[in-house]
């Protein structure tokens, strides 16, 4: 039997750890999900040496911390201790890649970071032999892409998505219901968070990636995985709202709400042309009792 593997996640926010800076994070990843979920596969014998890459190593003893404090003494003792780079008392916005090269080929590793950087650590990673998970939006460039596909098949290393809402039952159970209604005729989609979380993502938003690829990711994913093997999305445009973003603080570049309006034809058959509006928000009411509204 093959010896588990090492994982090394890239990347230190909500995500990861539940901690945003001035401690856990308000939503509802008050713990985080990727290093929860990963010291507890290292308690069941799946994972071995787990290793944990951010910018800012003066932010590690704080989240060593809040993970002890919120997994540790809540989850029997869960093993929270992990590798961390750079060290405590440096920042190295290229810390990643001397802890990559501490892997082997076959370990792998997940990238939780800001858009823009994705795809050059994806590409240290995978030119290395290592597995890789990113977060969505893979990239934000079609090229790209293209060229993480090229490469991991060059390589033999998956490259996975981390689309989370094709697992989700209710989006499964749409997704096999939607096989028998027949054609693709209009799609229109919802997700949005409160303004507070804005406060969570002000040195990003607007700055480095937008609301359109951090939320409507998931539904323009669905739609697309429900009609991929028919369709095919032949025509793209978007507008946007914008002043509350801004004015809490966020750059100029920031919207608020996006919509974006596809059109999708049927590829065995254009004349069959079908509409998909997808909307999404991080400017709606506070404690309006759901972190993420979304509906389709």
């Amino acid at each position: 039997m093959a010896a588990p593997i090492n994982v090394l996640m890239i990347g230190t926010g909500e995500y990861t750890t539940g901690f945003v800076g001035t401690g856990g994070s308000a939503s509802d990843k008050k713990v985080g999900v990727v290093g929860l979920t990963l010291f507890d596969l290292r308690r069941r014998g799946k994972v071995e040496r787990l290793g944990m890459v951010g910018v800012n190593g003066t932010k590690f003893p704080a989240i060593r911390e809040h993970l002890d404090k919120n997994i540790t003494q809540v989850y029997n003792g869960l093993d929270t201790s992990f590798d961390s780079f750079p060290a405590n008392d440096q920042k190295d916005p290229d810390a990643y890649k001397p802890a990559i090269d501490g892997l082997k080929a076959g370990d792998a590793i997940t990238i939780f970071t800001p858009d823009p950087t994705h795809f050059p650590i994806a590409i240290y990673a995978i030119e290395r032999g290592i597995h890789v998970l990113i977060t969505k939006p893979a990239v934000k460039l079609l090229e790209q892409h293209q060229e993480l596909i090229q490469r991991a098949e060059a390589k033999g290393v998956y490259v996975f998505i981390e689309h989370h809402k094709r697992f989700d039952p209710a989006y499964s159970d749409a997704r096999f219901k939607a096989k028998s209604l027949g054609d693709f005729n209009y799609w229109y989609s919802y997700m949005s968070q409160p303004k507070y979380q804005l406060d969570t993502f002000k040195s990003w938003a607007g700055r480095e990636s937008d609301i359109s690829y951090y939320l409507n990711s998931h539904h323009v994913d669905i739609c697309d995985s429900m009609v991929q093997d028919r369709y095919v999305p032949v025509k793209v445009s978007a507008s946007s709202s914008k002043g509350v973003a801004v004015a809490r603080g966020c750059v100029d570049e920031t919207e608020d709400t996006i919509s974006v309006l596809v059109t999708w034809a049927k590829k065995d058959d254009p004349g069959k042309r079908a509409v998909g509006v997808y909307t999404a928000s991080w400017t709606a009411p506070e404690r309006a009792g759901v972190h993420t509204n979304q509906y389709f």
